[in-house]
């Protein structure tokens, strides 16, 4: 049996969603069950630290974004990981396109109107993570610098779906997949695609650019990794068995469905990501630390 280790609950996140379709994909391949495991806390870190503690023989893997072993570890005080060293990257899955919603009750329609609300009680508005660190926290952070606002995070080990729902939160920048939904149906307004163009699925939501604020498209993707000093033969054979379960048609369906694009690619691929995401996410691990000791000042006021 092959174990793939998820940082997030179950239908919460993109890397979620997309591991439970590859898993059932590459059981069919490899002939042998391939199981999700969500171990969602610590905004990835119990995960990351389940995949540490296997041996590296191949049976045990974790999808997860640079972030969940760089960011999170460092912003809890901890040393980051080495994602080429302390775990191996076996291949690329997605490439994702994050989605702006706002809370209904919120009273905002466009990323202008929630711009002008945030500007008139700073810190007021808030969004939610699965963490500090993680990639939907780092999205969050860079959405809020580069539209000009302050906004307070809020990191949950579950579903925020409820309380943003309720309106006890007021809007979220996550992969679009978990939000797409929300957003057809009504119960969550669309206001802006963090990508070039934008998403099929919800052809009614601009871009940023469109919205407004050009040059803030935000991009990124999940790895699966297995851990350090997993055989390279062992890795190539899984890096083969994903690609082609990337390539099935029935795959390919359902991350278009999911508002997800596949990716793929060699195991260089894969690292020259990793590599490329680590110095992007440099800008939005110093705006988290802004952002942290802006809150901290804000608790020690009288």
């Amino acid at each position: 049996m092959l174990r793939i280790i998820v940082p997030s609950p179950p239908g919460l996140s993109p890397v979620d969603l997309a591991g439970r379709v590859v898993a059932e994909a590459m059981a069919t391949l490899l002939g042998k069950p391939v199981v999700v495991e969500n171990h969602p806390g610590a905004g990835g870190i119990l995960a990351v630290e389940t995949v540490l503690r296997a041996p590296p023989d191949g049976h045990t893997l974790f999808i997860g974004s640079v972030a969940a072993l760089v960011d999170v570890f460092l912003l809890a005080g901890r040393p980051p990981l080495d994602p080429l060293r302390d775990v191996v990257p076996v291949g690329r899955l997605t490439r994702d396109h994050w989605l702006v919603a706002a809370a209904p009750a919120l009273g905002a329609g466009t990323v202008a109107e929630l711009v002008a609300l945030a500007r008139a009680r700073p810190g007021a508005l808030t969004y939610p993570s699965n963490g500090v660190g993680t990639a939907f926290h780092l999205a969050g952070a860079r959405f809020c610098h580069g539209v000009g606002i302050e906004a307070t995070h809020v990191p949950y080990r579950d579903s925020y779906m409820a309380d943003l729902f309720a309106g006890r939160l007021s809007f979220v920048v996550q992969a679009s997949p978990p939000l797409q939904p929300h957003v057809a149906a009504g119960k969550l307004r669309g206001l802006a695609v963090l990508s070039a163009t934008r998403l099929p699925t919800l052809p009614g939501v601009p871009t940023i650019a469109e919205a407004g604020y050009p040059g803030r498209e935000y991009n990124s993707g999940v790895v699966l990794y297995a851990p350090g000093r997993t055989p390279a033969g062992i890795v190539e054979r899984l890096n083969a068995a994903l690609n082609e379960a990337m390539r099935a048609p029935v795959v390919r369906a359902r991350f278009a469905e999911l508002g997800l694009e596949t990716a793929g690619g060699s195991l260089a691929d894969a690292e020259r990501f990793i590599q490329w995401n680590k110095a992007a996410n440099a800008e939005a691990r110093a705006l988290i630390l802004v952002e942290q000791e802006t809150a901290a000042r804000r608790e020690g006021s009288p």
